[in-house]
């Protein structure tokens, strides 16, 4: 069965899953070290229908809300598909980044049961006797006891108008929101992207680390798989975490064929690919889809490089452009063509939002993400509203059947995204010769002395400093004063962080037209980023406008 005829035989989650079941295929949890954990589309479908008996004992309605907090296991995803067999809606929590974070998770569970007014709330044993708040009003159970044998049920007749997931939003620019979407949603992004994708049944395999409460994860990969009737190969986000080879390694063994992850995992991958040499066969490799966090081309090209020695061809690698607000997929490089990039004279981007093609120092490097899925569009719009031709940078604007009801309970966050039938990303880019191309974040904009100064380049820079933690630096401005500061981890003694924050200094300075005013050092687990590992600048500039940064060093000087 191939992308194409999806959507003619599938109308709801519930519906793919029956269809799934019929294939004998299904899940493969693995551990990282590849020890398994099988779970059948038809075993899913049995379990899913058991899991909606006990919802329904507990007085779960349709359209009712159940929260969902844990790990990725096979309980878990068989209490998730439980959820939409019993016609309620899944709200997959995220789980604390470090140790530390956990009374912060107590409190975000607590906040987001009572912003989606959950009826029940299930939980990990191993978060069991965290959570929740006493105050929460959602009926807590474990996860492992939802998923224990009962009674099956058949499934709540469904729609594709109904609701079937509410996504956080990752809040890196703003309190986090809940995107409210439909089957429909769900299944027409899926459909399409899997069209534009090339994906069939009978030759497909996923491989998966990513988490279940981001996205990327639960509907690009867990439900993709579900809808295309392909196998998986679910990795737990710790796993990877603990020993992030066993990616490439599940893809190797089990043939896998589709994968996605922001950059930062290619990173990781291709570390750890140069660093244990071992036997691989990643020929089958098709689509390495990148997203989720800016594309650094370097990442890319040296992924392929260390990839390629194993059979990887380097045209798998697909950057792509989303956002929970779209479902998730927007754009989509093409499979089969090398990564783009656009070399455009930085000056004139960050003066007049247009790129014009350069070379040498006056040239920044920008990925470009590909064409609109099928059947949706984009457009690049002015504060005006007015469109943009090509190459002028502006507002990216979405729409199309996958775009959001809106933002749960939220109308005026609903009205501002949602205008004229588009709907308004709030990040900045440009359609180029290859399709779209992501400058950044409008909120994160940093405008100084005239110039739209993009974080993202800064962070960039600093990271090739040695000493400095990669994917742990964040760049601000103080627009009251004039000032951009650099923020970045680092995990040197007191004695050397001086001299690598005047480096990092001097760096930014040589390598950019502006330099920042001071880079600050600081321990890492530092900085404030999102469950999902997003780096939340404006938390960072308020910790460092009260004093609430500890530096390790400190370096200062003029732009």
């Amino acid at each position: 069965m191939d992308a194409t005829k999806t959507s003619e035989l599938v109308r709801t989650v519930p519906h793919a899953l029956v269809a799934a079941a019929a294939t004998g295929r299904g899940i493969t949890f693995v551990d990282r070290d590849l020890n398994e954990t099988p779970l059948r589309y038809d075993d899913l479908a049995d379990g899913a229908a058991r899991v909606a008996s006990k919802l329904v004992d507990l007085g779960c309605k349709p359209g009712d809300r159940v929260c969902i907090l844990g790990p990725t296991t096979k309980n878990l995803v068989t209490v998730l598909f439980g959820t939409w067999w019993a016609g309620a809606v899944p709200v997959v929590l995220s789980l604390p980044r470090r140790q530390s974070d956990v009374d912060a998770l107590i409190a975000e569970v607590g906040a987001r049961t009572d912003k989606v007014g959950a009826r029940v709330l299930a939980v990990a044993d191993l978060f069991l006797d965290l959570t929740p708040p006493p105050d929460v009003d959602a009926t807590v159970v474990s996860i492992e006891t939802l998923a224990q044998d009962a009674p099956p049920t058949a499934p709540v007749p469904s729609a594709e108008e109904d609701l079937a997931y509410l996504q956080f939003t990752s809040g890196t620019t703003a309190s986090s929101r809940a995107v409210a979407l439909t089957h429909g949603h769900l299944i027409a992004n899926m459909t399409n992207a899997g069209a534009m994708a090339n994906v069939t049944s009978d030759r497909d395999v996923f491989v998966s680390w990513l988490p279940l409460f981001h996205d990327m994860g639960l509907i690009g990969m867990l439900v993709g798989s579900v809808l295309f009737r392909t196998d998986l190969v679910l990795i737990p986000t710790e796993e990877f975490l603990g020993r992030p080879g066993v990616w490439v390694d599940a893809m190797s063994r089990y043939g896998g064929t589709i994968t996605a992850s922001p950059n930062f995992g290619y990173g990781l991958a291709a570390r750890d690919l140069r660093g244990k040499p071992r036997a691989l066969d990643l020929g089958a490799w098709r689509i390495a889809a990148n997203g989720a966090e800016p594309i650094d081309i370097e990442t890319c090209e040296r992924f392929a490089s260390e990839a390629g020695t194993y059979g990887f061809n380097a045209n798998a690698m697909c950057p792509m452009f989303g956002l929970a607000e779209g479902t998730l997929a927007v754009t989509l490089a093409s499979p089969d063509q090398p990564v783009f990039v656009e070399h455009v004279d930085r000056t004139a981007l960050e003066t007049e939002g247009v790129a014009r093609p350069a070379v040498g120092e006056r040239a920044k490097a920008l990925v470009a993400c590909g064409r609109p899925i099928p059947g949706h569009d984009v457009a690049i719009k002015a504060r005006d509203g007015r469109d943009l031709p090509d190459g002028h940078v502006g507002e990216i604007c979405f729409r199309g059947p996958s775009v959001m009801l809106g933002y749960w309970n939220d109308p005026e966050a609903t009205a501002e995204a949602l205008r004229d039938g588009w709907l308004h990303t709030g990040d900045l880019g440009y359609i180029g010769d290859h399709g779209l191309v992501v400058c950044g974040r409008r909120k994160d904009m940093i405008i100084l002395g005239g110039r739209n100064l993009y974080p993202e380049d800064y962070e960039f820079h600093a990271e090739h400093v040695p000493g400095v933690r990669k994917g742990n630096v964040i760049a601000f401005a103080l627009p009251e004063v004039e000032r951009m500061v650099v923020v970045a981890e680092t995990t040197a003694n007191a004695d050397d962080a001086p001299d690598i924050a005047r480096e990092a200094l001097e760096h930014l300075r040589r390598t950019l037209p502006r330099g920042p005013e001071e880079v600050v050092l600081v321990t890492p687990g530092t900085l404030p980023k999102t469950t999902s590992g997003k780096r939340q600048r404006s938390v960072c500039r308020e910790l460092y406008a009260t004093g609430r940064l500890v530096a390790v060093a400190t370096a200062q000087g003029r732009p």
